[in-house]
């Protein structure tokens, strides 16, 4: 056998274990939510003086009915943190676990990802690596995810990483801004993409100067596995009418389409106007598309577009709110 991880979304007093994991700084100080927590579990407060990447473990007095100890891990100095801490707090960890034969779940949350500022893959990964080279074959490790999209980021990012997409999923959103409003938001998909790993492009990042347009266009659709179009009343207008680059796009668009089985999902299609049919080219009135309009903040769309950029089949769909790596 050898040591286990998982990663689950909710909070690390969702459920009982054997050694919970509280995150601080080397002075001693905690998030508003640790600090909650310590007052709610009558938990006494770090000590002020630990250095970095040390791992403070004291018995659970009171909250048996969670947890056997709880553990405090110094993965914050002035507001900063690495990989190396957080490897060395995985590995003190799972040392533990050797020497308390009673400690085999041990649940602690994302460290060094809040004011430490590490990305969250990095971690992630880190811990789960420093815990599997030392602990015990039997313990677990549960990384609790307190946000929906944090969760959801770190189930993608595993997937690539483990090869279940050996490659990084080329996409090129295709679009035309009229105002700021619509630049901004296309830039904040191609964001939201690019933080799932997936290669985003589009022109304000990739498209310079001196470049020939139709050239680069053609590039783009070419290399890209998918293609997002973003269509708002102006797009529709330039594709009906085949004006300017958008109207060069749906030239080539339509071309591919025509070459492609029917249900293909190479292309997907996100409506930004109130009413759908005031922002949908004519070509592609038979697509089954994403609508977001302007008036809806939600962004709710985001997660199912996800999900068909990567291909994920129909059973994986169900939103998990666990996985092992």
């Amino acid at each position: 056998m050898t040591p286990t991880v998982k990663i689950k979304l909710g909070n690390l007093f969702d459920g009982p274990s054997d050694l919970i994991v509280l995150p601080c700084s080397t002075t001693g100080s905690v998030t508003g939510f640790v600090a909650r927590s310590l007052d709610d579990y009558l938990i006494p407060y770090p000590l002020t003086d630990m250095t970095l990447g040390q791992v403070e473990i004291l018995p659970f007095e009171g909250g048996e009915n969670l947890a056997q100890f709880v553990a405090y891990a110094a993965s914050v100095h002035r507001n900063s943190s690495d990989e190396k801490v957080i490897l060395k707090i995985g590995e003190s960890l799972g040392t533990f676990s050797k020497k308390e034969p009673s400690v085999r779940l041990i649940s602690a949350p994302l460290l060094g990802t809040g004011y430490g500022g590490l990305k969250l893959e990095l971690a992630c990964f880190e811990l789960a690596k420093g815990f599997t080279n030392t602990a015990h074959d039997d313990a677990t490790l549960i990384i609790r995810v307190l946000h929906e999209d944090d969760f959801a980021r770190l189930r993608f990012s595993h997937r690539a990483i483990i090869g279940n997409y050996k490659k990084q999923i080329r996409v090129f959103i295709s679009h035309t801004s009229k105002d700021d409003n619509a630049i901004k938001w296309v830039k904040e998909l191609a964001y939201y993409l690019m933080d799932h790993g997936i290669q985003a492009r589009v022109d304000q990042f990739h498209l310079r100067r001196g470049m020939d347009l139709p050239q680069w266009m053609s590039n783009e659709l070419t290399l890209a596995q998918k293609v997002v179009i973003v269509s708002d009343e102006a797009y529709k207008i330039k594709a009906d009418g085949r004006f300017g680059g958008v109207g060069w796009e749906t030239m080539i668009i339509q071309g591919d389409i025509s070459q492609l089985p029917p249900d293909s999902t190479k292309y997907q299609v996100v409506v930004r106007s109130e009413i759908l049919e005031n922002g949908l080219p004519i070509y592609l009135k038979s697509k089954f598309v994403f609508h977001a309009p302007p008036s809806d903040l939600s962004n709710s769309y985001k997660k199912e577009l996800l999900k068909e950029l990567l291909d994920l089949p129909l059973d994986e769909r169900v939103e998990a709110n666990e996985f092992f790596i």
